[in-house]
């Protein structure tokens, strides 16, 4: 009986841990819907929130989630996973999306401002489009991924159009700037990755990072693969 009773209190003791592990681990498990209002990125002392940032979060993660079905169409996750290229800059799928989605929110918030400053404006086909595609984001997306990112139709829409006035002043760069110093493509060269941007572009803006918010964030689990 002693034994019996030992035995028993051996498993209460391990359940009671097992308890106390999956308790703490639920406080630290960072959940992106309860920081929608910390500011992610700051680009010429303009904030932008995670709420905002989570535009790019569903673009991005939309992307990579196709390709991440095509790689195991029953496991989409293990596409996330794997390094994206090999050599001393490889990085995990879900890594380089986030890298891809900070600096193209960083390049479209430059390139907005960019093109308020020389007076440029969508025409009323870029309008309309605005409206058009704003009603299909908001379409495809379901609640959980509305709920997820804090978006909502306003946001969506106002984001849209400072993406479509970004790749508007892109056209105005490869139409007035002289890349013959460069071998590549223009709109490679003002692509965020790209040389001309980098070089000539970036310096002259004051960008910080919230790397202690952005290390918390993992892609492929935000508005994908959370079922």
């Amino acid at each position: 009986i002693i034994a019996i009773i030992s035995v028993l209190a051996v498993f209460v003791v391990i359940g009671f841990l097992i308890g106390v592990i999956l308790f703490v681990k639920k406080l630290n498990r960072f959940e992106y819907k309860d920081h929608l209002d910390e500011v992610v990125i700051t680009v010429d002392q303009r904030n932008i929130t995670l709420r905002e940032f989570g535009f790019y979060v569903y673009q991005i993660e939309g992307y990579a989630q196709e390709q991440a079905l095509v790689y195991n169409p029953d496991n989409p996750a293990e596409w996330w996973n794997t390094h994206f290229s090999s050599g001393p800059d490889s990085q995990f799928v879900c890594d380089y999306a986030k890298d891809v989605a900070v600096n193209l929110c960083i390049a479209d918030e430059i390139f907005y401002k960019e093109a308020i400053k020389q007076g440029l404006e969508l025409n009323e086909d870029g309008e309309e489009k605005v409206k058009t595609d704003t009603q299909e984001m908001i379409n495809k997306m379901d609640s959980v991924q509305l709920s997820s990112t804090g978006l909502d139709e306003k946001i969506i829409s106002e984001l849209t159009k400072k993406q479509l006035l970004s790749a508007t002043y892109a056209e105005f760069l490869v139409n007035t700037v002289d890349f013959s110093e460069y071998d590549e493509d223009p709109y490679k060269l003002i692509n965020w990755d790209g040389a001309y941007y980098q070089e000539e572009i970036l310096p002259n803006h004051t960008v910080q990072t919230n790397d202690e918010l952005l290390d918390k964030i993992t892609f492929g689990k935000i508005t994908v693969n959370y079922q």
